[in-house]
C-alpha cells in the first residue's frame, strides 16, 4: 500500500467551484448505520473500527491533504473493512481520494504503478475521454447525481461505473479501465438554502439539456463535499480494443463504406502495449485461382513499406504467397537471421528496411486462408511470443477485415467486367439473377440435369445506330505509308553510315533491298507485298541491327537512333500515333455524349443498350414489356427512344465537327440509323457474351444491319452516309412519316437543316426495297 498524493488530471476545469474536504466522518457514519442494521458477529468488528476511528481522530472532522500521511493506519483500516481478509492487494487496483476530485491520497501498489513511474515517482499517465483527448473537466454528471440523491431524493441518470482511458505519456498509448467510484463515504452539505428545483420539469427535460440547466440554476458553489472517495479500477483494455476493432469492421467509415484501417492498427498497438511494433494486413487476393497483388488492397503492409519500388513490392508479395501461403503457419523471427541460401525472399527486403524482428500470423475465415497479420519491430527485445499471444483475441475480427478486403476486390473486378466486357446491365440483370437462382436451387436438390437456362426476351423493339469515322481505312493506310517512308529514309541513312566503318558484304545487300522498298512506297502494295515488307524489316533489318549493337558497342551511336525511331513512341510511328489520337478523341466524345444521356433516359422506361467499338461506335437498343415486366409498356416509349436517337445523332455530328481544330489528324464522322418496324426476339449468347436475334424470321434484321454500312443511293455511285449528315434507313412509309415528324421538330430547334432528301437505295444481297431519309446537321 502507498500513501502519496497524485493528481490524475492536471489543471482540472471547474475544480475551483467544488468545495471538497477530506474527512473520515462519512466513513464513520456509514459504519454506524451498518452497525445498526447488522445482526451477525460482524457487529463486534464494526464496534472496534468505529471506536478506533473516534479515539484516533479525537473530534477532528476535516483533514488536510498533507496531513493524511499521519493517518496511514486509518486508511489501511478502511481497506481492511472494504475487502475480505483473504484478498491479495497485489491483485486489486484500489485507491482512496478527495471527494469528487481526481486526487488520490492512498491506494494499492497496483493502482499507483499504473499512474506513476515506480522509480522516479513521476506521473506517467493522464486521464483521457472516449475520443482519446485529455480529460480536463470535472465529472458533472457524477457530482450532481450525488447532490440529488442525498439532498433532493432523486436519482439522476448517471452511474458510478464509468469507462476511462489512462494515456501513458511515454508511449502515447491509452489503456482502458472500468472505474467504480464508491461515493458512500461522501456527504453533501448545502451552504445555505437548497436551490429550488421543479422535479417534474427536470425529469421531462431532454438529457443533453439537463447538466447545462443544473450548472446555471444549481451551482456547485452552493455545496460542500465532505468525506473520502473510494475507487476500484479494472483493466478492460483487451475488451475495449476488441469492441473498437469490431466497430471498425462491422460499422465502416460512412464516408466511403470502408473500415478505418488506421484505427484498427492503432488498437492493435494498444493491445500490444507498445508503439515499438508495427502491424500490417495482407489479404490473399486471387484472380482465376492465381494470386495477384493490388495496391489498393495491400497498401497496409510492412513488406510493402520496406520494399524500395512498386515492382519489388509486388514481387515480394507474390513470393510470400507462393512460398509461405502454401504452408501457412505462425512464423516468428525475434531477430532476423543472417542471409543464407534458400531463405524466404522477403527477408532481404526486411533487412534493407531496417526491420529487426518480424512475425507472420496466418488468418483464416470460415476455415479458408484469408491472409496474414504482419508484426514487426525495429528494436531488439520487443517482439516476443507473449506479445503475439495477446493478439489471438482479435484474430477472428481481423479475419473478417481481410475477407472484406477480398470481397471488395472481387466486387471491383466484377464491376469492371460488367462495365467493360459483358452485356449484363441493370435493365436485364434481374433476369440473370433469376436464372442463377433457378440453377442453384436445382443443384441444392441434387438435380442431375441442372444447367443454366437460356436468357431470352421476346417481342422487343430494336433500334440500331452507327457513327462511323469516314474513310478510316484509307486514313490508316495513308498514315502507315507516311511512317514507312520515314522509316526507310532513316534505315538508308543508318546502313550507309555503317558501310563507312564496317566492311561487310551483307550491308550492301540490305541497303539495296531497302532502297527498292523505299521506291515501292510510291505505288500500290498487295497483301503479299505487305507480308514480305514486314518480314524484311523484322527478320532481316531488326535482327541484323540488334545483333550489331550488342556485339559492337562502338557502333551503338549509329544504330540506336533508327531502333528508337521504330518504337511505338518513335519518329517512324508519328502519323499512326496522330491518327490513333484523333480516333480516340472522336470515340471518347461519342461515348461521353451517349453515356451522359442514356442513364437519364433509362428512368423513363428501362431498356437494354449495347455498344460495339469500331472505327467509331455502333450500338443496339432493345425495349419492350419482357425486359421490364413490372412496368406496363406502351409504344410511346419506343417513339421517345427514336426521337432521342435522332437528336443524339445530331449532337454527335455537331460535337465531332467542333473537334476538328483539336485533332492532330482531322477526321469526319457519318451518322446512320436503321428503323425496324416489327418486334423481334433476342437471347444471350454465352460464347460471345452478348445478346443476338433469335429465330429465323428475326435474322432479317441482323442481315440488314450488317449490309447497310456502305450502301449507295440507287443508280448512283454515291454513298448514303456522308459527313455532316444523318441517314435514316427504313422499309415502309409509316416509319418514314414518323421520322419526318421528328426531323421537322429538330429543324425548329435549329439542330437540322431545312432540306430533307428522300432516297431509294441499291439492292443488297438478300435485301431489297430499302429507302432512306437524309438530312444535314446545322453547326
Amino acid at each position: 500500500m502507498q500513501n502519496a498524493v497524485i493528481h490524475i488530471i492536471k489543471e482540472l476545469e471547474g475544480a475551483g467551484e467544488v468545495d471538497s474536504r477530506l474527512s473520515f466522518d462519512g466513513f464513520v457514519h456509514f459504519l454506524k448505520k451498518r452497525r445498526q442494521e447488522d445482526k451477525t458477529m460482524r457487529v463486534k468488528f464494526l464496534d472496534f473500527v468505529i471506536h478506533y476511528f473516534e479515539e484516533r481522530l479525537k473530534g477532528k472532522h476535516v483533514i488536510e491533504q498533507e496531513e493524511m500521511v499521519e493517518y496511514g493506519d486509518l486508511l489501511e483500516l478502511i481497506y481492511t473493512v472494504i475487502f475480505p481478509a483473504v484478498a491479495d492487494e497485489r491483485d486489486t487496483a484500489w485507491a482512496l481520494g478527495v471527494p469528487v476530485k481526481p486526487v488520490i491520497i492512498y491506494g494499492t501498489d497496483v493502482f499507483y504503478d499504473k499512474l506513476r513511474d515506480p522509480l522516479t515517482k513521476k506521473v506517467k499517465a493522464c486521464m483521457i475521454d472516449d475520443q482519446d483527448k485529455v480529460r480536463t473537466k470535472v465529472n458533472l454528471e457524477l457530482i450532481y447525481s450525488m447532490i440529488f440523491r442525498q439532498l433532493y431524493g432523486l436519482d439522476l441518470p448517471a452511474g458510478h461505473t464509468v469507462i476511462r482511458g489512462l494515456q501513458d505519456e511515454e508511449t502515447g498509448l491509452p489503456g482502458y479501465f472500468r472505474l467504480n467510484i464508491d461515493s458512500r463515504f461522501v456527504e453533501v452539505v448545502p451552504k445555505g438554502t437548497l436551490p429550488p428545483v421543479n422535479m417534474a420539469e427536470l425529469k421531462a427535460m431532454p438529457k443533453p439539456e439537463v447538466i447545462p440547466w443544473l450548472v446555471e440554476h444549481v451551482p456547485l458553489t452552493s455545496f460542500i463535499f465532505e468525506g473520502i472517495s473510494a475507487l476500484t479500477v479494472t483493466d478492460i483494455t483487451t475488451e475495449y480494443v476488441v469492441d473498437n476493432i469490431k466497430n471498425s469492421v462491422l460499422n465502416p467509415d460512412l464516408r466511403d463504406g470502408r473500415p478505418n484501417y488506421a484505427e484498427v492498427i492503432r488498437n492493435l498497438n494498444v493491445l500490444a502495449g507498445t508503439n515499438d511494433v508495427s502491424f500490417g494486413l495482407l489479404p490473399l487476393l486471387l484472380v482465376n485461382g492465381k494470386p495477384v497483388y493490388s495496391d489498393t488492397s495491400c497498401y497496409h503492409s510492412i513488406l510493402g513499406e520496406a520494399a524500395e519500388t512498386d515492382e519489388e513490392t509486388e514481387k515480394t508479395y507474390l513470393c510470400l504467397v507462393n512460398r509461405y501461403f502454401n504452408d501457412p503457419r505462425p512464423l516468428l523471427y525475434e531477430t532476423l537471421p543472417a542471409p543464407e541460401t534458400g531463405e524466404y525472399f522477403f527477408l532481404e527486403v526486411l533487412r534493407r528496411g531496417g526491420i529487426h524482428s518480424y512475425a507472420l500470423v496466418p488468418v483464416y475465415h470460415n476455415n479458408r486462408l484469408a491472409g496474414v497479420l504482419e508484426v514487426s519491430s525495429r528494436k531488439p527485445g520487443v517482439l516476443k511470443p507473449g506479445l503475439l499471444s495477446r493478439l489471438n483475441v482479435v484474430i477472428p475480427l481481423l479475419a473478417q477485415l481481410l475477407q472484406r478486403a477480398i470481397d471488395e476486390f472481387d466486387a471491383d473486378l466484377k464491376s469492371i467486367i460488367k462495365e467493360n466486357f459483358t452485356s449484363i446491365q441493370p435493365a436485364v440483370e434481374w433476369k440473370f439473377n433469376e436464372a442463377a437462382w433457378h440453377y442453384e436451387r436445382m443443384r441444392e436438390r441434387s438435380d442431375a440435369t441442372a444447367s443454366v437456362e437460356t436468357i431470352y426476351f421476346d417481342n422487343v423493339f430494336p433500334l440500331y445506330g452507327a457513327i462511323d469515322i469516314r474513310n478510316s481505312t484509307i486514313e490508316r493506310n495513308s498514315a502507315l505509308r507516311k511512317d514507312l517512308i520515314t522509316q526507310f529514309h532513316l534505315l538508308t541513312e543508318t546502313l550507309i553510315s555503317l558501310q563507312k566503318v564496317v566492311n561487310l558484304q551483307l550491308l550492301e545487300e540490305l541497303l539495296h533491298q531497302a532502297q527498292k522498298w523505299r521506291l515501292a512506297m510510291n505505288g500500290a502494295l498487295t497483301t503479299a507485298d505487305e507480308l514480305n515488307l514486314n518480314s524484311f524489316l523484322r527478320d532481316k533489318v531488326d535482327n541484323f541491327l540488334v545483333h550489331f549493337r550488342e556485339t559492337r558497342p562502338d557502333l551503338g551511336d549509329l544504330i540506336t537512333p533508327y531502333l528508337q525511331a521504330t518504337e511505338e513512341e518513335g519518329e517512324a510511328f508519328r502519323y499512326r500515333r496522330e491518327l490513333e489520337s484523333s480516333i480516340q478523341l472522336v470515340n471518347k466524345t461519342i461515348n461521353g455524349l451517349l453515356e451522359e444521356t442514356i442513364e437519364e433516359l433509362q428512368s423513363s422506361y428501362p431498356f437494354y443498350f449495347e455498344k460495339f467499338r469500331t472505327d467509331g461506335v455502333e450500338y443496339d437498343i432493345y425495349v419492350g414489356q419482357s425486359i421490364s415486366p413490372g412496368r406496363a409498356f406502351d409504344i410511346l416509349y419506343l417513339r421517345n427512344l427514336r426521337l432521342w436517337q435522332l437528336k443524339s445523332m445530331a449532337m454527335v455530328a455537331r460535337q465531332t465537327h467542333n473537334l476538328l481544330p483539336e485533332m492532330e489528324e482531322p477526321l469526319q464522322t457519318t451518322q446512320l440509323i436503321f428503323v425496324h418496324s416489327a418486334s423481334i426476339d433476342i437471347s444471350f449468347r454465352k460464347d460471345e457474351r452478348r445478346f443476338d436475334v433469335e429465330g429465323g424470321y428475326n435474322i432479317r434484321y441482323q442481315v440488314v444491319k450488317k449490309r447497310i454500312d456502305k450502301v449507295r443511293v440507287r443508280d448512283t455511285n454515291e454513298r448514303l452516309t456522308q459527313p455532316g449528315k444523318i441517314a435514316i434507313i427504313y422499309l415502309n412509309d409509316r416509319e418514314g412519316e414518323e421520322y419526318e415528324g421528328y426531323i421537322r421538330y429538330l429543324q425548329e430547334k435549329q439542330l437540322l437543316g431545312a432540306e430533307i432528301e428522300h432516297l431509294d437505295l441499291e439492292e443488297l444481297q438478300g435485301v431489297s426495297g430499302l429507302r432512306a431519309l437524309r438530312v444535314s446537321v446545322l453547326w
